[in-house]
């Protein structure tokens, strides 16, 4: 969904009502209200995913502004943009500006207002909207959005710039040069500016889910040396397969699985479930035995806080390095 079929699946209650939605319907939640005046259909809502559910409320408050244009920022850009989110949805709608110009009705979804300047060149259309530049939301959101949000929106942009699928390959240089223009726009002893530049230090765009961005990360603060990404492993035949994390300090290899492993491009081409799992397995197999190192896999569940990958890595005999991690003691 993008913010067009977002803007498409709002109604007013007068359209409800034309639809033939009662009013009984509307009071008692038979739709979901994102605003005063502003509906979904309640399967809509149920089934959106976070970052989807913030473009309703974008468009929920767009229906209802009045005034000028306004430049939507942090996580409300970053999402225009097309980023990926960890956890929840932003509460807010994020919009700075040395004044906004847009007159906010009653009932509208709650909206954050940073008052600051966003020079020209830190302004970017996104479709009919405008909103802070790529480098511009990044620096902001590295400095104020919670840490695995920050890590999984800085490497998907790296890898936006940067990345090549068709190829597995990456652009070093381009991945540097959005690096430092996320660098030059961190004003020295803003608040979270000390956030910001590590998780900015850290981001790599050869991390291919938010779950491998978070799991670097944990990876990180329990402090492993920097794993390899995507490293090929020649298979049996003229292909290769490629593992998420080298963990060259403990002489493993790491893998995260996320709940949808298994709902990839194989099954929508017919193949089934059991047929997956055991080409994963003849895969594992292949993997540690021309490498002579052990696999370790973790989930989700794994890395919603360090502590956790640390006990799951800890039950498989996993550590750093003593003198680099804690994960041990």
């Amino acid at each position: 969904m993008d913010f067009e079929d977002a803007a498409s699946r709002i109604e007013s209650r007068a359209a409800l009502l034309r639809n033939g939605v009662t009013r009984r319907d509307i009071s008692t939640g038979g739709v979901h209200r994102i605003a005063r005046g502003g509906f979904v259909p309640h399967e809509a809502w149920a089934e959106a995913w976070p970052n989807e559910r913030h473009l309703l409320q974008v468009a929920a408050f767009e229906e209802r502004r009045r005034g000028g244009p306004v430049v939507y920022s942090h996580l409300t850009a970053a999402i225009l943009h097309g980023l990926p989110l960890w956890g929840a949805a932003p509460a807010r709608v994020h919009l700075s500006g040395s004044h906004h110009n847009g007159a906010v009705t009653r009932g509208a979804p709650l909206v954050s207002r940073h008052r600051c300047a966003i020079p020209d060149a830190d302004v970017a259309a996104v479709g009919r909207l405008t909103a802070t530049s790529l480098a511009r939301t990044l620096a902001d959101v590295l400095r104020t959005a919670p840490v695995a949000t920050a890590i999984v929106m800085a490497d998907a942009a790296m890898r936006r710039v940067a990345g090549d699928d068709s190829r597995r390959a990456y652009d070093s240089d381009a991945a540097d040069a959005l690096r430092g223009a996320v660098a030059r726009r961190l004003r020295p002893g803003a608040r979270g500016v000390c956030q910001a530049r590590e998780v900015l230090d850290l981001a790599d765009g050869r991390s291919e889910s938010p779950g491998e961005s978070v799991s670097r990360w944990r990876l990180h603060e329990l402090g492993f040396a920097p794993p390899r990404l995507q490293v090929r492993i020649p298979g049996p035949g003229p292909g290769a397969y490629f593992v998420d994390f080298g963990l060259d300090d403990a002489d493993v290899w790491g893998e995260y699985d996320g709940e949808v492993k298994y709902r990839v491009e194989e099954m929508r081409r017919g193949a089934a479930l059991d047929e997956l799992i055991s080409a994963e397995k003849a895969r594992e197999d292949w993997i540690r035995g021309v490498t002579g190192r052990r696999l370790v896999r973790w989930s989700t569940a794994d890395i919603r806080t360090t502590a956790a990958l640390r006990t799951k890595l800890a039950h498989f005999r996993v550590f750093p390095t003593p003198s680099r991690g804690l994960s041990h003691r």
